[in-house]
């Protein structure tokens, strides 16, 4: 769509949005409706997994009246202005006695870039944002220049955040960089799916202000930046991607494996306990990716000659966040495989109490790094999928083996079925005892005075009771 035909449309029109997507439906830097709303559906388990906590991105979240998020937005101002005088910087050392560009000017110019895609960022919100196109324009260059910002930031912080939880390293004022758990809070808004901008934003801001004299085609600057700073491979194709959350997901899932993806359903039927109780060996296999800030996934589970090799799951802070917006990603999008969410569906199938918990933990396939308890691991493993209708077929072969697989150990296998049954009888039954008397003590005895009320209600219907079963045997 041609500039004289986007002049000639109404914002106000409801044909506008049909006419933003359709402008930019074939675009070679963009994806329409690549930053959805997350569906009640897969939100419902935890919503707070799908909201941003500390700092708001984008326009979906734009005006929450949530106090920490309001503190924030005072900082990304402040590193909007760091990141121009980066610039600034950066130019007058490669113009040397030369005249340079002033910050206004810079400014001035970045919002015309912005203002100049407008149709694409549209587009990239599926054509439904309503904002004026200046105040679309003003927070998409307030966002993107944090962003950037953020991750030069992360970049050359990065040795100093090891280890070091309250060693903010140059940035003494610095609120994001205060401690390392205030710097993973900010990681996990910035990779929500409701919480992102188009990566061209931050492609089109970088290339303004720090322009090269030959600048390639196919510009991953800021991939790469994003890349490195975040601990993840710089050398995966990362072209193409929507959004910062897109371009972790490519690092994560290799796209030469794609599967066809079908109707969702439970493909493992026997969980760690009863495989083990068949004379399944379940051992760690594989190499467990480190990475500071986020998660790199190991996808390699084999199952051969009665072993199951399972690469360690490392639980960090960040992989519930992570995990579920991923698993968000690929169940809005079509031409996406849907590993990840195929990836969950087999430890869902893994884990059917906290005894499954206990002895993945115990062999070093889960490696627990957030402080979750086997219960909180258990629910996390169990609702990680509600709500997903897609999947691929990632695992199929593996699930099939080990759901015909017979074992030789009769004896054994009872022993060890036996007490997993006694095992989840006696959860479910603590279970609903604590809901059982939580709803006795926050509505039933909310206070003293009726518990003593209660307590005298027990005993006197107890005396009426002892008073009418004497009373009968006398009578006799």
């Amino acid at each position: 769509m041609d500039s004289r035909s986007e002049s000639n449309v109404d914002p106000t029109s409801w044909m506008f949005p049909i006419q933003v997507l359709l402008g930019t439906i074939r675009h070679g830097e963009v994806e329409a409706c690549s930053i959805s709303k997350v569906p009640d559906k897969l939100s419902k388990p935890n919503k707070d997994a799908y909201v941003p906590q500390v700092v708001s991105i984008g326009p979906y979240h734009r005006g929450s009246q949530n106090d920490l998020l309001l503190m924030m937005e005072q900082p990304k101002w402040n590193y909007m202005l760091s990141l121009l005088g980066r610039s600034l910087f950066q130019a007058e050392q490669q113009n040397r006695g030369g005249k340079t560009e002033d910050g206004p000017t810079m400014v001035r110019e970045c919002g015309e870039t912005i203002l100049g895609i407008e149709y694409i960022v549209r587009a990239s919100y599926g054509g439904n944002v309503l904002s004026e196109r200046h105040e679309l324009a003003k927070l998409m260059l307030l966002d993107g220049c944090f962003l950037l910002e953020f991750l030069h930031r992360l970049h050359e912080n990065k040795e100093a955040l090891k280890g070091r939880a309250g060693d903010n390293g140059d940035y003494d004022d610095d609120p994001v960089f205060e401690s390392l758990d205030k710097v993973l809070s900010v990681l996990s808004d910035l990779l929500l799916l409701e919480n992102q901008v188009p990566f061209i934003v931050l492609k089109k801001l970088y290339r303004k202000l720090f322009p090269v004299p030959d600048l390639l085609e196919q510009d991953h600057r800021v991939a790469t930046l994003a890349m490195e700073a975040l601990g993840y491979p710089s050398f995966v194709p990362t072209s193409g991607a929507a959004h910062l959350l897109h371009l972790v997901y490519l690092s994560i899932v290799n796209q030469e494996d794609r599967k066809k993806t079908r109707p969702v359903c439970q493909e493992l039927e026997r969980c760690a306990t009863r495989l083990r109780a068949r004379g399944v060996t379940i051992r760690p296999g594989g190499r467990s990716n480190m990475n500071q800030f986020g998660d790199i996934f190991n996808f390699e589970i084999n199952f051969d000659h009665g072993v199951l090799e399972i690469p360690p799951l490392r639980i960090k802070k960040l992989t519930e966040v992570m995990w579920r917006n991923m698993i968000a990603w690929e169940q809005s999008r079509i031409v996406t495989s849907c590993k990840l969410t195929s990836y969950a569906l087999f430890f869902k199938g893994l884990i059917c109490c906290t005894h499954d918990i206990e002895l993945l933990k115990r062999v070093g396939i889960i490696v627990n790094e957030s402080g979750k308890k086997n219960e909180d691991l258990r629910k996390l493993f169990e609702n990680l999928c509600e709500g997903v209708d897609q999947m691929d077929w990632s695992y199929s072969e593996v699930c099939g083996k080990l759901n015909s697989h017979t074992g030789t150990r009769t004896l054994r296998k009872r022993s060890i079925v036996t007490w997993h049954q006694c095992r989840r009888i006696i959860a479910i039954i603590v279970y609903y005892w604590k809901n059982w008397y939580h709803v006795l003590i926050k509505e039933h005895i909310p206070t003293v005075w009726k518990l003593i009320g209660v307590l005298a209600a027990v005993a006197l219907l107890g005396l009426t009771i002892a008073q009418t079963y004497y009373s009968a045997k006398s009578s006799k």
